[in-house]
């Protein structure tokens, strides 16, 4: 690749490619070099180190998954809102398993970008909660329950955990199903 066609988007794309093959902690500026057939210095114009990379990595991440979010519930509420919010979370985190370990590792607190970025996640779930629950403490309760649900989930499943031969994605459909059916009982 040549250098004036490096970008800081082509080189996150390129880093999530590299750990999906090799393992995110095997991910090292030089293996990133070779692969973006370049020397590793020039990484350096992009990013301070590797802790910066995953910094941005994260917020590409979550970015990616915002704006997906919000194009697939243009339009959406109530039951709708929440199955299209937790079907496309757990399908995007599920098509990104190695991105949403970054994710889950980074803490929102040590980066000003990604706190806002995850706060902007959470702002989108109170919005699909508040068409059922108008007092705060109780959205924020139903908020962290839903991301508890579906990090639950996308965690034991793509860790292998569901090996029976109950389909886990009746499963899943269940376990929202239950989660509006809770949602109706507020309202």
């Amino acid at each position: 690749m040549k250098k004036r066609n490096l970008t800081k988007e082509k080189i996150i794309q390129i880093a999530f490619s590299l750990a999906d093959e090799i393992g995110l902690d095997k991910v090292t500026f030089q293996k990133l070099a070779e692969k973006l057939d370049i020397k590793s210095p020039s990484l350096y114009n992009h990013f301070s180190n590797m802790s910066d990379l995953k910094i941005s990595m994260t917020t590409y991440l979550l970015n990616s998954l915002n704006f997906k979010l919000m194009q697939d519930l243009v339009g959406k509420s109530g039951e709708a809102a929440v199955k299209i919010f937790a079907y496309t979370y757990k399908d995007f985190a599920m098509e990104n398993k190695t991105a949403y370990r970054l994710f889950l590792s980074t803490k929102t607190t040590e980066n000003e970008e990604v706190n806002r970025m995850a706060k902007e996640t959470n702002n989108i779930i109170l919005q699909v909660l508040s068409f059922y629950i108008k007092n705060d403490v109780d959205l924020i309760h139903k908020s962290r329950a839903l991301r508890s649900l579906l990090h639950g989930y996308v965690s034991l499943s793509s860790l292998g955990y569901f090996q029976n031969k109950v389909d886990s994605e009746d499963s899943f459909r269940i376990m929202i199903d239950d989660f509006i059916l809770s949602l109706s009982k507020n309202t």
